[in-house]
């Protein structure tokens, strides 16, 4: 009777640390919003990494978030740790830990998220990389370079700096 006992509070006292918590089982993701739907948002690194020859970038499909982010905006999110769903973008959950406030530069009339949103919508890129976005305030124009993950080629667009 009292080995029984024992055991129990034995395996009471170790099962706490075999069992994984939440909290450890998290990962975090940080990329652009390039596309919303209904339910989920794309978002888009701006970390390389390679793929045989070609050069890609990771990408996911996060449900959960779209309410919260818009297109443009740089967004890091908590995502489960793991597999995602085998494709290419990946889809997962998560949700919105910060937001990345990109500076609009003085004299500018649109800031960098309008400037990437007007981007994302010429381009029609399906899973586009921002790689740059500078303003020419001589010009009046932003200089933006993205690269086409599914098409693997550099793109180079210039968008007035006008509302």
């Amino acid at each position: 009777m009292l080995r029984n006992i024992l055991l129990v509070i034995f395996l009471f006292g170790c099962l706490p640390g075999c069992i994984e918590s939440p909290e450890q089982s998290k990962g975090s993701f940080t990329g652009y919003v390039a596309q919303k739907e209904a339910d989920r948002a794309l978002l888009v690194s701006n970390t390389e990494s390679l793929s045989g020859n070609e050069k890609m970038y990771d990408a996911d499909w996060i449900r959960g978030i779209a309410d919260q982010v818009n297109v443009g905006e740089k967004v890091t999110v908590e995502v489960p740790e793991g597999p995602t769903v085998a494709s290419y973008p990946g889809q997962t959950s998560g949700t919105v830990l910060s937001k990345e406030k990109l500076e609009k530069p003085e004299g500018a009339v649109l800031g960098p998220e309008e400037v990437l949103q007007r981007a994302f919508h010429q381009e029609k890129a399906s899973i586009p990389t921002v790689k740059k976005v500078s303003l020419d305030n001589e010009k009046k124009v932003w200089n933006v370079s993205l690269y086409d993950n599914s098409l693997h080629k550099d793109i180079e667009m210039v968008i007035e700096d006008r509302e």
